[in-house]
């Protein structure tokens, strides 16, 4: 049983410093972000975040019920 936990420490272990490699060489190292707004990418093809969308949605909503007056 202890080995078993062992070896899923060191594997953990391993992992995460291989995750961190870019971090821990590179002078100002970071992870780039992961936010769907912040990517190029996806603003390019219109996709926005959660929160972007709803807001956008909430304000076409209020626009639709003021001309409707």
């Amino acid at each position: 049983m202890i080995k078993i936990f062992l070896f899923t420490l060191a594997l953990v272990a391993i992992a995460a410093l291989l995750l961190g490699v870019q971090i821990l060489l590179k002078k100002n190292g970071k992870f780039s972000s992961q936010h769907i707004g912040q990517s190029k990418a996806m603003r390019e093809r219109g996709i926005h975040c959660l929160q972007a969308q709803d807001k956008m949605a909430y304000n076409d909503k209020r626009n639709i019920t003021d001309m409707e007056r």
